[in-house]
C-alpha cells in the first residue's frame, strides 16, 4: 500500500509501497487512521499495526496490537478514541482494544454460535445506536456454509457483551458478509444497514449470494426485503445472473456500486476461478431492486478489484486485459474514464481523503 497527494495521471509501482499482509485488505478510516492486518493465512508477524500518513505523505506507525497465531485478524471498527473492535475469524473472537494506545482490553468470545462441523468465523462489522453488528460466516473446512442462513452476533458497546444471536432462514442466503471487504455491511441515509452475503462464492448452486437488510429501529433481518441474485438479471449482459458481490461500495441515494461475479464471462471460470475475467462493474438499485451493468467499464479477475470514491467519482481497481489500473465513473452522466493510473500488481484498494 502506498500514498499520492492526489488522484494523479501515471503509471505506479511498488517502490514507496508500504508492505500489508497478503490475503487480507487494509482498513483507511476517515478519521486517518490505516490498519494493516498480518497474513490472512498466517505466513507474517501476528500484529495488527495502525499508520497514520503525515503532510509529506510519509506512513507514520502509531501502534501495533498483537493478535493470536491463526486468529485470521480480518476488520476493525472504532467506536470512539479508546474503544475499537477487531474480528478474528482463525479463532471465533472479536477483541475489544483501545486504538489511541494499541492495547487489548478484552476478547468477546462467539464459538458458542456456531453450527456442527463450522467456524462461527466473526467477518465484518458495523456499529448503529451503540450496537455492534457482526457478520458470521459460518463455514466448514472448505470455506463453505453448511446451512442457508444469515447470521450476526449483536454485541453492546458499552458492556462488550453479546446481546443477541440474529438469524433468518426464510430468505435462503448464508455467508453474511466477507471479510476481505469492510464495505459489505454498511448503512444508508435511513440507518439501515444492509448486509452483503456470498453464500458459496457461486460454487454450490443451492447457496446464492444476496443483500439482506436490518431496517433502522429493529435488531431482525427484514424478512420482507431481498435481492437474490441467483434470481435477478444483470441489465445490460444479455440476460445472465451473477453468483455474488466481491466487493461494494454504497455511494448515497440508495445506489451500491460493485463487482458481481459472473462465471459465465469466461468459458475457463470454472477450472481457475481464481484468475478469471468474471468481475463485472455493477451499479444496484437498493430500492427498485435492479442490477446494471457499467457500460465502458472493463471486466475484471477477482484479485485485483476494489472501489473507492473520489470527490463525485466513483473509482474502480480493475486487472483486467488491458491494463492493471484505477478507473473512474461519473453517476451523474455516466461517464467512464481511465485507466486514469496504472499499478504494478493489483490494485486491490482505493481511498481517498479528499472530498
Amino acid at each position: 500500500m502506498q500514498s499520492l497527494a492526489d488522484m494523479l495521471p501515471g503509471t505506479y509501482d511498488n517502490k514507496h509501497g508500504m508492505p500489508t499482509g497478503f490475503g487480507i485488505t487494509p482498513i483507511a478510516l476517515p478519521n486517518g487512521n490505516i490498519y494493516s492486518f498480518p497474513d490472512y493465512m498466517g505466513n507474517s508477524k501476528a500484529e495488527v499495526v495502525r499508520y497514520n500518513i503525515e503532510a509529506r505523505g510519509n506512513w507514520v506507525k502509531k501502534g501495533a496490537l498483537p493478535v493470536p497465531a491463526g486468529a485470521r485478524a480480518a476488520n476493525v471498527v472504532e467506536l470512539n478514541e479508546s474503544k475499537a473492535y477487531l474480528s478474528m475469524q482463525g479463532i471465533g473472537m472479536v477483541r475489544v482494544f483501545n486504538p489511541t494506545t494499541m492495547t487489548k482490553i478484552k476478547d468477546i468470545d462467539l464459538n458458542s454460535l456456531k453450527h456442527e462441523g463450522t467456524n462461527v468465523s466473526p467477518s465484518t462489522m458495523i456499529i448503529r445506536d451503540g450496537k455492534l453488528y457482526v457478520g458470521l460466516n459460518q463455514m466448514n473446512a472448505q470455506w463453505m456454509p453448511n446451512d442457508k442462513s444469515i447470521e450476526l452476533a449483536m454485541i453492546d458497546t458499552k458492556t462488550d457483551e453479546l446481546q443477541k444471536h440474529i438469524v433468518n432462514k426464510t430468505l435462503g442466503l448464508s455467508f453474511a458478509t466477507r471479510p476481505v471487504d469492510a464495505n459489505s455491511i454498511f448503512m444508508d441515509e435511513n440507518k439501515d444497514i444492509y448486509i452483503n452475503c456470498i453464500g458459496s462464492f457461486g460454487f454450490i448452486p443451492d447457496y446464492p449470494g444476496g443483500i439482506a437488510r436490518i431496517k433502522n429501529g429493529t435488531d431482525k433481518i427484514d424478512p420482507d426485503y431481498c435481492i437474490r441474485f441467483d434470481k435477478t438479471e444483470i441489465g445490460g449482459l444479455n440476460g445472465l445472473k451473477g453468483e455474488f458481490l466481491s466487493t461494494i461500495l454504497y455511494g448515497g441515494n440508495g445506489k451500491l456500486y460493485a463487482y458481481a461475479n459472473v462465471y459465465a464471462m469466461d468459458p475457463n471460470a470454472m477450472t481457475n476461478p481464481y484468475v478469471c475475467l468474471s468481475n463485472v462493474p455493477v451499479v444496484i438499485d437498493l430500492a427498485r431492486k435492479t442490477v446494471e451493468r457499467i457500460e465502458g467499464m472493463e471486466i475484471s479477475n477477482p484479485q485485483g478489484i476494489a472501489i473507492g470514491k473520489y470527490k463525485d467519482l466513483i473509482v474502480f481497481g480493475s486487472a483486467n486485459k488491458k491494463a492493471n489500473g484505477f478507473y473512474t465513473y461519473r453517476p451523474e452522466t455516466k461517464e467512464v474514464k481511465g485507466p486514469v493510473m496504472q499499478v504494478k500488481g493489483n490494485p486491490s484498494l482505493f481511498y481517498s481523503y479528499v472530498r
